[in-house]
């Protein structure tokens, strides 16, 4: 009987060792920056290809000035404003040629800087605009975008696509 009562007692031991390590832990930061990446260059992809749907989906930033550049638009259609932004190529919504981690951003938010290629594969620069001089408006191949994390686990991008006007 004594030892019935020990192999019941070893059994629920193991029982709860073996549930404890099935149960969820909350991922690193090297699961979440991979997840954060992943979700801009998915966004980023998803506007290159025109997916404008699917990318409004990701997407969690202002939407201000894009209703600015196109009153007569939906506000609450993101993927409409992005078409209209990426199609009328105020927003330049190219493919991808690299991503790196930035410096820190805001806490909660991770940064990532991005280079564009250009449709012939070469290097999208945004260079002075409006009047503006070099030493004014210096040239420009690198832009930084921010993720946050959503409480589903997701990360929603927070800035746009290059503008050039």
């Amino acid at each position: 009987m004594c030892r019935s009562r020990w192999l019941v007692s070893l059994a629920m031991t193991v029982g709860a060792v073996l549930l404890a390590g099935c149960a969820r832990t909350p991922p690193g930061p090297e699961a979440q920056t991979a997840a954060a990446e992943k979700s801009l260059r998915t966004f980023l992809g998803l506007l290159a290809e025109a997916k404008y749907d699917e990318a409004s989906g990701l997407y969690g930033g202002p939407v201000e000035v894009m209703q600015v550049w196109f009153p007569d638009q939906d506000p609450q259609d993101v993927a409409g404003l992005l078409s209209r932004a990426c199609d009328s190529r105020l927003l330049q919504c190219l493919p991808v040629r690299s991503i790196q981690p930035a410096k820190a951003a805001v806490s909660g938010e991770i940064a990532y800087d991005v280079e564009f290629n250009l449709p012939d594969g070469t290097l999208f620069v945004r260079g002075p605009c409006c009047g503006a001089t070099s030493t004014e408006m210096p040239y420009e191949s690198t832009f930084t975008f921010r993720a946050r994390p959503e409480a589903d686990g997701g990360f929603v991008v927070l800035d746009l696509p290059p503008y050039v006007p």
